[in-house]
C-alpha cells in the first residue's frame, strides 16, 4: 500500500469515527429529552445524620440537631461519609439520569449552614431540596456503626450497625417511606435461621461497612420510587 491510499484509508476510519460519536450523542441526548418528556423526577440525597437511636420516625425529624446529634463512640468514624456515598451508588444505579450528583448536593448543604440549636433534620431536608431544585429527598441517620474485632474467619467481636433510612416528597414535604436496618453479625451456629443472610454475605465475618452495604442493598427492595 502506497502512502496516499494509506492516508486516504485512515481519513475514511477517522470520519466514521466522528459520524459514530456524533451518532451516540444524539442518542443520548435523545435520552434525555424523552426522560424529560416523560416528567421523571430528580431525586438528591442529603447527608447522613450521626445520632441516637430514635424512638420514632418523628422524633428524627421533629428534634434540634443539638438534642439529636452527638459524637458517639458505637459510631465509628467517617460512619456517616460512608453511608451516603453508598446511598447514592444505589440511587445512581436504579435511576440513572435522574440522581443530582452527591458533589453538587454536598456543597449546597454546606452553603445553608446549620442552626443547631433550632433547625431541625426535617428543616434542612426541605431547604436542601429546594435549593437542589429535586422532586425526592432522600436521607437517613446512623446511631450505631461498629467494625469487628479480628479477621475474616476468625473474630472476637462482630460488627454491628444500625442506620434509617427516609423518603420525602418535595412536593408535599411528607415522608413517604422509611426502613431501618438493625444488625450484630451472627455466627451460623449461634443463629440458624440467619442462614440465608449469612450464606449471601459469603458466609464469613464482615467488616460494619460490608455489612451496612449487604444492609442498605435489603432495604431498598422495598423501595417505593420505580
Amino acid at each position: 500500500m502506497n502512502q496516499d491510499v494509506f492516508f486516504v484509508e485512515i481519513k475514511k476510519i477517522f470520519k466514521f469515527f466522528c459520524i459514530f460519536l456524533i451518532g451516540a450523542g444524539f442518542i443520548l441526548s435523545a435520552d434525555v429529552v424523552r426522560a424529560q418528556d416523560a416528567g421523571e423526577k430528580s431525586i438528591a440525597v442529603m447527608p447522613y445524620i450521626k445520632g441516637k437511636n430514635p424512638e420514632s420516625v418523628e422524633e428524627t425529624f421533629t428534634c434540634p440537631y443539638s438534642s439529636f446529634c452527638f459524637e458517639d463512640e458505637s459510631i465509628k468514624q467517617g460512619a456517616d461519609k460512608t453511608l451516603t456515598r453508598r446511598l447514592q451508588v444505589i440511587l445512581n444505579k436504579d435511576f440513572r439520569g435522574r440522581v443530582i450528583p452527591l458533589e453538587q448536593a454536598l456543597d449546597a448543604f454546606e452553603i445553608l449552614k446549620i442552626d443547631y440549636a433550632k433547625d431541625t433534620p426535617r428543616i434542612m431536608l426541605l431547604k436542601l431540596g429546594e435549593a437542589l431544585n429535586a422532586d425526592y429527598m432522600v436521607a437517613g441517620n446512623v446511631w450505631r456503626y461498629q467494625d469487628r474485632v479480628g479477621a475474616t474467619y476468625s473474630v472476637e467481636k462482630p460488627a454491628s450497625v444500625a442506620f434509617a433510612v427516609y423518603l420525602v416528597d418535595m412536593k408535599t414535604g411528607k415522608l413517604i417511606w422509611t426502613d431501618s436496618y438493625d444488625k450484630t453479625q451472627q455466627a451460623l451456629t449461634d443463629n440458624l435461621f440467619n442462614a440465608k443472610d449469612f450464606f449471601k454475605q459469603g458466609a464469613k465475618w464482615l467488616t460494619a461497612e460490608e455489612l451496612a452495604r449487604f444492609g442498605m442493598d435489603k432495604m431498598f427492595e422495598n423501595f417505593p420510587l420505580k
